[in-house]
């Protein structure tokens, strides 16, 4: 019991320090969030823009069983 009281203890201590240094980090450190966009158009308009790939998703309502992301 005594060891399990100890090791809750320490995780506990671990992950509030690690939030608290993730969360010091300065802006400049933080890298780019994803973009997400509505449309193929507008999406192949920033990726000629940017010069960047892009990564398609697409996805339909389940229907009998079949998952909606292929």
């Amino acid at each position: 019991m005594r060891v399990r009281s100890i090791s809750l203890i320490v995780f506990a201590a671990i992950a509030v320090l690690s939030t608290a240094i993730t969360a010091a980090e300065p802006a400049s450190k933080i890298s780019p969030k994803i973009a997400w966009y509505g449309t193929l158009a507008t999406g192949l308009e920033e990726a000629a823009r940017s010069k960047r790939p892009i990564l398609l998703v697409a996805a339909a309502p389940h229907c009998l069983g079949v998952p909606g992301i292929w």
